[in-house]
Protein backbone atom coordinates (compact mmCIF):
# COMPACT_ATOMS: atom_id res chain seq x y z
CA UNK A 1 0.00 0.00 0.00
CA UNK A 2 1.19 3.68 0.23
CA UNK A 3 3.34 5.27 3.49
CA UNK A 4 1.45 7.45 5.72
CA UNK A 5 2.34 10.96 4.15
CA UNK A 6 0.57 9.78 0.31
CA UNK A 7 -2.28 8.24 2.60
CA UNK A 8 -2.82 11.93 3.95
CA UNK A 9 -2.33 13.26 0.27
CA UNK A 10 -4.89 10.82 -1.26
CA UNK A 11 -7.47 11.46 1.58
CA UNK A 12 -7.32 15.00 0.73
CA UNK A 13 -8.02 14.23 -2.98
CA UNK A 14 -11.09 12.37 -2.20
CA UNK A 15 -14.12 15.82 -2.67
CA UNK A 16 -15.00 13.76 1.10
CA UNK A 17 -11.89 15.19 3.08
CA UNK A 18 -11.81 18.10 0.84
CA UNK A 19 -12.20 20.41 3.68
CA UNK A 20 -10.61 18.58 6.55
CA UNK A 21 -7.69 19.93 8.01
CA UNK A 22 -3.99 18.31 7.66
CA UNK A 23 -3.25 17.35 10.82
CA UNK A 24 -7.01 15.60 11.07
CA UNK A 25 -5.73 13.89 7.74
CA UNK A 26 -2.55 13.19 9.26
CA UNK A 27 -4.34 10.91 12.07
CA UNK A 28 -6.93 9.57 9.83
CA UNK A 29 -4.03 8.29 7.52
CA UNK A 30 -2.56 6.67 10.32
CA UNK A 31 -5.27 4.38 11.41
CA UNK A 32 -6.36 3.02 7.52
CA UNK A 33 -5.84 -0.54 7.02
CA UNK A 34 -5.31 -1.65 3.64
CA UNK A 35 -8.28 -4.06 1.74
CA UNK A 36 -7.69 -6.32 -1.11
CA UNK A 37 -9.93 -7.90 -3.38
CA UNK A 38 -10.02 -10.27 -5.90
CA UNK A 39 -11.97 -9.81 -9.24
CA UNK A 40 -15.45 -10.81 -7.87
CA UNK A 41 -15.06 -11.06 -4.12
CA UNK A 42 -17.42 -9.04 -2.16
CA UNK A 43 -16.95 -6.04 0.05
CA UNK A 44 -19.99 -6.03 1.86
CA UNK A 45 -23.46 -7.15 1.63
CA UNK A 46 -26.65 -5.01 1.43
CA UNK A 47 -28.52 -4.87 4.74
CA UNK A 48 -24.90 -5.84 6.66
CA UNK A 49 -24.22 -3.09 9.81
CA UNK A 50 -21.85 -0.30 8.59
CA UNK A 51 -18.73 -0.54 10.50
CA UNK A 52 -16.62 1.36 7.74
CA UNK A 53 -16.25 3.36 4.70
CA UNK A 54 -13.83 2.24 1.92
CA UNK A 55 -11.47 4.31 -0.49
CA UNK A 56 -10.65 3.34 -3.67
CA UNK A 57 -7.26 3.16 -4.35
CA UNK A 58 -6.83 0.41 -7.49
CA UNK A 59 -8.84 -1.02 -9.08
CA UNK A 60 -12.77 -0.81 -9.67
CA UNK A 61 -15.85 -1.36 -7.13
CA UNK A 62 -19.22 -2.40 -8.23
CA UNK A 63 -21.90 -1.35 -5.74
CA UNK A 64 -25.38 -2.82 -6.73
CA UNK A 65 -28.69 -4.05 -5.27
CA UNK A 66 -28.89 -7.97 -7.08
CA UNK A 67 -28.25 -7.75 -10.70
CA UNK A 68 -29.00 -3.65 -10.73
CA UNK A 69 -25.59 -1.63 -10.86
CA UNK A 70 -26.11 1.80 -8.83
CA UNK A 71 -22.38 2.72 -9.65
CA UNK A 72 -19.72 1.81 -10.45
CA UNK A 73 -16.36 3.46 -8.29
CA UNK A 74 -12.74 4.21 -9.36
CA UNK A 75 -9.34 5.27 -8.05
CA UNK A 76 -10.40 8.57 -5.47
CA UNK A 77 -13.90 7.65 -5.09
CA UNK A 78 -15.31 6.65 -1.76
CA UNK A 79 -18.09 4.09 -0.83
CA UNK A 80 -20.00 3.66 2.61
CA UNK A 81 -19.63 6.76 4.54
CA UNK A 82 -23.21 6.75 5.34
CA UNK A 83 -23.74 3.46 6.82
CA UNK A 84 -20.14 3.48 8.53
CA UNK A 85 -20.96 6.60 10.50
CA UNK A 86 -24.29 5.82 11.36
CA UNK A 87 -23.63 2.09 11.74
CA UNK A 88 -26.71 2.12 9.40
CA UNK A 89 -27.45 -1.09 7.65
CA UNK A 90 -25.47 -0.86 4.22
CA UNK A 91 -28.23 0.20 1.46
CA UNK A 92 -26.52 -1.84 -1.17
CA UNK A 93 -23.55 -4.16 -2.07
CA UNK A 94 -20.20 -3.55 -3.15
CA UNK A 95 -18.01 -6.71 -5.18
CA UNK A 96 -15.04 -5.87 -7.04
CA UNK A 97 -15.15 -5.80 -10.42
CA UNK A 98 -11.61 -6.81 -11.36
CA UNK A 99 -8.30 -7.17 -8.61
CA UNK A 100 -8.83 -4.28 -6.65
CA UNK A 101 -7.08 -2.55 -3.40
CA UNK A 102 -8.73 0.07 -1.11
CA UNK A 103 -8.48 1.97 2.15
CA UNK A 104 -10.65 1.23 5.25
CA UNK A 105 -11.51 3.40 8.17
CA UNK A 106 -13.45 2.21 11.14
CA UNK A 107 -15.71 4.23 12.36
CA UNK A 108 -14.36 3.86 15.84
CA UNK A 109 -11.06 5.35 14.39
CA UNK A 110 -12.90 7.86 12.87
CA UNK A 111 -14.94 9.03 15.82
CA UNK A 112 -12.19 8.56 18.40
CA UNK A 113 -10.18 11.57 15.65
CA UNK A 114 -12.86 13.96 16.00
CA UNK A 115 -13.16 13.33 20.06
CA UNK A 116 -9.66 14.72 20.21
CA UNK A 117 -10.00 17.51 17.36
CA UNK A 118 -13.56 18.64 17.37
CA UNK A 119 -13.15 22.02 15.54
CA UNK A 120 -12.66 19.17 12.50
CA UNK A 121 -16.30 17.56 12.87
CA UNK A 122 -17.37 20.52 11.46
CA UNK A 123 -15.72 19.63 8.08
CA UNK A 124 -17.29 15.80 8.26
CA UNK A 125 -20.57 17.35 9.25
CA UNK A 126 -20.38 19.54 5.73
CA UNK A 127 -19.10 16.38 3.73
CA UNK A 128 -22.34 14.42 4.90
CA UNK A 129 -24.69 17.11 3.92
CA UNK A 130 -23.23 17.84 0.76
CA UNK A 131 -23.35 13.78 0.27
CA UNK A 132 -27.24 13.48 1.47
CA UNK A 133 -28.09 16.77 -0.73
CA UNK A 134 -26.55 14.79 -3.74
CA UNK A 135 -28.81 11.69 -2.66
CA UNK A 136 -31.49 13.46 -2.46
CA UNK A 137 -31.34 15.07 -5.56
CA UNK A 138 -30.38 11.64 -6.97
CA UNK A 139 -33.64 9.94 -6.21
CA UNK A 140 -35.51 13.25 -7.16
CA UNK A 141 -33.81 12.43 -10.44
CA UNK A 142 -34.54 8.74 -10.94
CA UNK A 143 -38.27 9.52 -9.27
CA UNK A 144 -38.36 11.89 -12.46
CA UNK A 145 -37.33 9.85 -14.79
CA UNK A 146 -39.52 7.09 -13.74
CA UNK A 147 -42.41 8.98 -13.67
CA UNK A 148 -41.67 9.67 -17.54
CA UNK A 149 -41.44 5.64 -17.82
CA UNK A 150 -44.66 5.26 -16.20
CA UNK A 151 -46.26 8.34 -18.57
CA UNK A 152 -44.56 6.18 -21.39
CA UNK A 153 -46.04 2.59 -20.64
CA UNK A 154 -49.38 3.95 -20.22
CA UNK A 155 -49.48 4.93 -24.00
CA UNK A 156 -47.65 2.30 -24.78
CA UNK A 157 -50.48 -0.06 -22.85
CA UNK A 158 -53.10 2.21 -24.57
CA UNK A 159 -51.39 1.25 -28.21
CA UNK A 160 -51.01 -2.07 -27.03
CA UNK A 161 -55.01 -2.60 -26.31
CA UNK A 162 -55.83 -0.71 -29.83
CA UNK A 163 -54.32 -4.20 -31.33
CA UNK A 164 -56.66 -6.74 -29.69
CA UNK A 165 -60.57 -6.16 -31.31
CA UNK A 166 -62.46 -3.89 -30.51
CA UNK A 167 -65.08 -5.43 -31.41
CA UNK A 168 -65.78 -9.63 -31.06
CA UNK A 169 -67.57 -10.94 -34.12
CA UNK A 170 -71.47 -11.55 -32.87
CA UNK A 171 -72.96 -14.99 -34.48
CA UNK A 172 -76.05 -16.34 -34.01
CA UNK A 173 -75.09 -19.12 -31.94
CA UNK A 174 -72.31 -18.67 -31.15
CA UNK A 175 -70.08 -16.62 -28.18
CA UNK A 176 -66.64 -15.13 -28.62
CA UNK A 177 -64.87 -14.60 -25.67
CA UNK A 178 -61.49 -13.72 -24.10
CA UNK A 179 -59.43 -12.25 -21.01
CA UNK A 180 -55.80 -10.97 -21.04
CA UNK A 181 -53.85 -10.03 -18.01
CA UNK A 182 -50.75 -8.35 -18.39
CA UNK A 183 -48.18 -9.41 -15.91
CA UNK A 184 -46.54 -6.25 -16.55
CA UNK A 185 -48.32 -2.95 -18.54
CA UNK A 186 -47.41 -4.38 -21.66
CA UNK A 187 -47.59 -8.10 -22.76
CA UNK A 188 -46.20 -10.26 -24.60
CA UNK A 189 -49.69 -12.29 -25.33
CA UNK A 190 -52.29 -11.11 -27.73
CA UNK A 191 -55.61 -12.61 -29.25
CA UNK A 192 -58.11 -11.70 -31.96
CA UNK A 193 -61.23 -12.96 -33.44
CA UNK A 194 -62.29 -11.58 -36.87
CA UNK A 195 -64.66 -12.90 -39.40
CA UNK A 196 -63.80 -14.36 -42.89
CA UNK A 197 -67.21 -14.08 -44.85
CA UNK A 198 -66.10 -15.64 -48.07
CA UNK A 199 -65.19 -18.47 -45.94
CA UNK A 200 -68.02 -18.40 -43.68
CA UNK A 201 -65.76 -18.24 -40.94
CA UNK A 202 -64.11 -16.81 -37.77
CA UNK A 203 -60.66 -16.49 -37.28
CA UNK A 204 -59.47 -17.24 -34.07
CA UNK A 205 -56.30 -16.91 -32.77
CA UNK A 206 -53.84 -16.88 -29.35
CA UNK A 207 -50.07 -16.45 -29.02
CA UNK A 208 -47.28 -15.81 -26.69
CA UNK A 209 -44.34 -13.76 -27.97
CA UNK A 210 -41.11 -15.28 -25.82
CA UNK A 211 -39.70 -13.00 -23.57
CA UNK A 212 -41.48 -10.10 -21.51
CA UNK A 213 -42.09 -6.20 -21.53
CA UNK A 214 -41.56 -4.01 -24.25
CA UNK A 215 -39.91 -5.87 -26.55
CA UNK A 216 -42.40 -8.54 -26.42
CA UNK A 217 -45.07 -6.34 -26.75
CA UNK A 218 -43.61 -4.40 -29.83
CA UNK A 219 -43.35 -8.16 -31.32
CA UNK A 220 -47.16 -9.06 -29.95
CA UNK A 221 -48.44 -6.19 -32.31
CA UNK A 222 -46.31 -7.48 -35.23
CA UNK A 223 -47.37 -10.33 -35.00
CA UNK A 224 -51.06 -9.76 -34.89
CA UNK A 225 -50.99 -7.38 -37.55
CA UNK A 226 -49.34 -10.22 -40.06
CA UNK A 227 -51.46 -12.77 -39.33
CA UNK A 228 -54.75 -10.82 -39.74
CA UNK A 229 -53.40 -8.96 -43.18
CA UNK A 230 -52.39 -12.44 -44.31
CA UNK A 231 -55.44 -14.62 -43.39
CA UNK A 232 -58.19 -11.62 -44.62
CA UNK A 233 -56.08 -10.84 -48.30
CA UNK A 234 -56.15 -14.58 -48.52
CA UNK A 235 -59.68 -15.52 -47.05
CA UNK A 236 -61.09 -12.63 -49.57
CA UNK A 237 -59.25 -14.10 -52.60
CA UNK A 238 -59.92 -17.98 -52.00
CA UNK A 239 -63.21 -19.27 -53.53
CA UNK A 240 -65.25 -21.29 -53.50
CA UNK A 241 -65.08 -22.03 -49.53
CA UNK A 242 -64.43 -25.32 -49.17
CA UNK A 243 -61.90 -27.39 -46.94
CA UNK A 244 -59.09 -26.54 -49.19
CA UNK A 245 -59.67 -23.37 -49.06
CA UNK A 246 -59.81 -22.93 -45.12
CA UNK A 247 -56.68 -24.90 -45.05
CA UNK A 248 -54.94 -22.94 -47.63
CA UNK A 249 -55.79 -19.35 -45.90
CA UNK A 250 -54.68 -21.20 -42.24
CA UNK A 251 -51.35 -22.40 -43.99
CA UNK A 252 -50.49 -19.09 -45.20
CA UNK A 253 -51.52 -16.42 -41.99
CA UNK A 254 -49.38 -18.38 -40.36
CA UNK A 255 -46.18 -19.56 -43.06
CA UNK A 256 -45.97 -16.18 -44.01
CA UNK A 257 -45.97 -14.34 -40.82
CA UNK A 258 -43.20 -17.27 -40.04
CA UNK A 259 -40.92 -16.26 -43.39
CA UNK A 260 -41.36 -12.71 -42.97
CA UNK A 261 -39.83 -12.75 -39.06
CA UNK A 262 -37.28 -15.39 -39.58
CA UNK A 263 -35.66 -13.68 -42.54
CA UNK A 264 -36.56 -9.21 -41.43
CA UNK A 265 -35.78 -9.97 -37.90
CA UNK A 266 -33.68 -13.00 -37.71
CA UNK A 267 -31.14 -11.12 -35.07
CA UNK A 268 -33.94 -10.29 -32.74
CA UNK A 269 -34.39 -14.36 -31.98
CA UNK A 270 -38.25 -13.26 -30.94
CA UNK A 271 -40.55 -16.19 -32.02
CA UNK A 272 -44.20 -16.37 -30.70
CA UNK A 273 -46.29 -20.38 -30.12
CA UNK A 274 -49.59 -19.42 -32.10
CA UNK A 275 -53.02 -21.45 -32.14
CA UNK A 276 -54.28 -19.94 -35.47
CA UNK A 277 -58.20 -21.79 -36.25
CA UNK A 278 -60.79 -21.15 -38.78
CA UNK A 279 -64.02 -21.90 -36.82
CA UNK A 280 -67.22 -22.50 -39.79
CA UNK A 281 -70.06 -21.40 -37.86
CA UNK A 282 -72.44 -23.09 -40.25
CA UNK A 283 -71.24 -26.29 -39.03
CA UNK A 284 -69.26 -26.06 -36.21
CA UNK A 285 -65.74 -27.59 -38.29
CA UNK A 286 -62.64 -26.18 -36.99
CA UNK A 287 -59.38 -25.92 -38.97
CA UNK A 288 -56.22 -25.13 -37.85
CA UNK A 289 -52.95 -24.85 -37.06
CA UNK A 290 -51.30 -25.07 -33.50
CA UNK A 291 -48.03 -23.51 -34.07
CA UNK A 292 -46.07 -24.87 -31.04
CA UNK A 293 -48.45 -23.57 -28.73
CA UNK A 294 -50.17 -25.12 -25.59
CA UNK A 295 -53.15 -27.47 -26.69
CA UNK A 296 -56.48 -25.66 -26.36
CA UNK A 297 -59.23 -28.26 -25.66
CA UNK A 298 -62.86 -28.82 -26.66
CA UNK A 299 -64.72 -29.81 -23.72
CA UNK A 300 -68.81 -30.19 -23.19
CA UNK A 301 -71.13 -32.65 -24.19
CA UNK A 302 -70.50 -36.09 -23.12
CA UNK A 303 -67.97 -35.28 -20.76
CA UNK A 304 -65.77 -35.53 -24.29
CA UNK A 305 -62.62 -33.43 -24.13
CA UNK A 306 -59.99 -33.59 -27.18
CA UNK A 307 -56.70 -31.75 -26.64
CA UNK A 308 -55.91 -29.84 -30.48
CA UNK A 309 -51.78 -30.54 -30.45
CA UNK A 310 -48.84 -29.06 -32.18
CA UNK A 311 -48.87 -29.24 -35.86
CA UNK A 312 -45.86 -27.49 -36.35
CA UNK A 313 -42.68 -25.50 -34.69
CA UNK A 314 -43.15 -21.79 -33.14
CA UNK A 315 -42.88 -19.15 -35.58
CA UNK A 316 -40.67 -16.79 -36.26
CA UNK A 317 -37.44 -18.99 -35.84
CA UNK A 318 -36.62 -21.02 -39.25
CA UNK A 319 -37.63 -19.61 -42.68
CA UNK A 320 -38.19 -23.26 -43.69
CA UNK A 321 -40.35 -24.15 -40.96
CA UNK A 322 -43.21 -26.55 -41.84
CA UNK A 323 -46.81 -26.24 -40.41
CA UNK A 324 -49.56 -28.85 -40.60
CA UNK A 325 -53.26 -28.31 -40.80
CA UNK A 326 -55.37 -30.05 -38.40
CA UNK A 327 -59.19 -30.77 -38.34
CA UNK A 328 -61.80 -30.86 -35.29
CA UNK A 329 -65.12 -30.04 -34.51
CA UNK A 330 -67.27 -27.58 -31.70
CA UNK A 331 -70.75 -29.86 -31.21
CA UNK A 332 -73.78 -28.43 -30.37
CA UNK A 333 -72.87 -27.23 -26.50
CA UNK A 334 -69.32 -27.57 -26.20
CA UNK A 335 -66.91 -25.20 -26.45
CA UNK A 336 -62.88 -24.47 -27.67
CA UNK A 337 -60.80 -23.51 -24.73
CA UNK A 338 -57.42 -21.81 -25.37
CA UNK A 339 -54.77 -20.66 -23.22
CA UNK A 340 -51.25 -19.18 -22.79
CA UNK A 341 -48.96 -20.79 -20.40
CA UNK A 342 -48.88 -17.89 -18.05
CA UNK A 343 -52.41 -19.18 -16.86
CA UNK A 344 -51.14 -23.02 -15.83
CA UNK A 345 -47.70 -21.72 -14.83
CA UNK A 346 -49.19 -19.28 -12.17
CA UNK A 347 -47.79 -19.90 -8.72
CA UNK A 348 -48.65 -19.51 -5.24
CA UNK A 349 -46.63 -18.79 -2.11
CA UNK A 350 -45.34 -21.80 -2.23
CA UNK A 351 -43.86 -22.22 -5.39
CA UNK A 352 -46.54 -24.75 -6.92
CA UNK A 353 -47.81 -24.33 -10.27
CA UNK A 354 -52.03 -23.62 -10.57
CA UNK A 355 -51.11 -26.59 -13.49
CA UNK A 356 -52.85 -27.72 -16.69
CA UNK A 357 -54.76 -29.92 -14.53
CA UNK A 358 -56.33 -27.37 -12.55
CA UNK A 359 -57.24 -25.04 -15.09
CA UNK A 360 -59.54 -27.88 -17.77
CA UNK A 361 -61.20 -28.74 -13.93
CA UNK A 362 -62.20 -25.11 -13.74
CA UNK A 363 -63.17 -24.83 -17.42
CA UNK A 364 -65.12 -27.83 -17.02
CA UNK A 365 -66.86 -27.11 -13.43
CA UNK A 366 -67.43 -23.41 -14.63
CA UNK A 367 -69.20 -24.76 -18.15
CA UNK A 368 -72.52 -24.71 -16.61
CA UNK A 369 -72.43 -20.96 -17.21
CA UNK A 370 -71.06 -20.56 -19.89
CA UNK A 371 -71.25 -16.84 -20.24
CA UNK A 372 -69.33 -16.32 -17.47
CA UNK A 373 -66.77 -19.52 -18.09
CA UNK A 374 -63.67 -16.83 -17.79
CA UNK A 375 -64.32 -15.00 -15.26
CA UNK A 376 -64.60 -18.00 -13.41
CA UNK A 377 -61.86 -19.82 -14.14
CA UNK A 378 -59.78 -16.44 -13.72
CA UNK A 379 -61.27 -16.10 -10.62
CA UNK A 380 -60.25 -19.62 -9.33
CA UNK A 381 -56.83 -18.85 -10.82
CA UNK A 382 -57.02 -15.60 -8.55
CA UNK A 383 -58.10 -17.49 -5.43
CA UNK A 384 -55.04 -19.78 -6.09
CA UNK A 385 -52.06 -17.55 -6.27
CA UNK A 386 -53.29 -14.89 -3.16
CA UNK A 387 -50.56 -12.46 -3.09
CA UNK A 388 -47.85 -14.03 -4.60
CA UNK A 389 -46.57 -12.04 -7.55
CA UNK A 390 -47.51 -12.57 -11.26
CA UNK A 391 -44.00 -13.24 -13.56
CA UNK A 392 -46.17 -13.86 -16.54
CA UNK A 393 -48.91 -12.92 -18.67
CA UNK A 394 -52.81 -15.02 -18.31
CA UNK A 395 -54.72 -14.97 -21.50
CA UNK A 396 -57.22 -17.28 -22.12
CA UNK A 397 -60.02 -17.90 -25.27
CA UNK A 398 -63.48 -19.06 -24.97
CA UNK A 399 -65.59 -20.32 -28.74
CA UNK A 400 -68.91 -21.50 -27.46
CA UNK A 401 -71.31 -23.36 -29.61
CA UNK A 402 -75.16 -23.16 -28.25
CA UNK A 403 -77.45 -26.53 -27.73
CA UNK A 404 -77.72 -28.86 -25.61
CA UNK A 405 -74.68 -29.83 -22.95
Amino acid sequence: MLPQSEIAQFLRQCPFFATTDDATLEALAGLTGPVRLRAGECLFERGQAGTAMYLVVEGQIRVHNGEDVVVRLERGELLGEIAALSSAPRTASATAECDSALLELEHDSIFATLAARPEASRSVIQALCRRETQIIDEKYERIIRAKVLEAELDIGQRIQKSFLPEIIPAIDGWRFDALLRPARKVAGDFYDFFALPALGAVCVVIGDVCDKGVGAALFMALFRSLIRSAAQSRGAATTPASAAALADTALHAIASTNRYIASTHATSSMFASLFFGLVVTGSGQLCYVNAGHEAPWITGAAGRRTALQTTGPVVGLFEDAAFGVAWAEIGPGEHLFGYTDGASDARDGAGEAFSEDRLLAAVQAGAVDRAGLLSDVDAQLRRFVGNADIYDDVTMICVQRDGPA
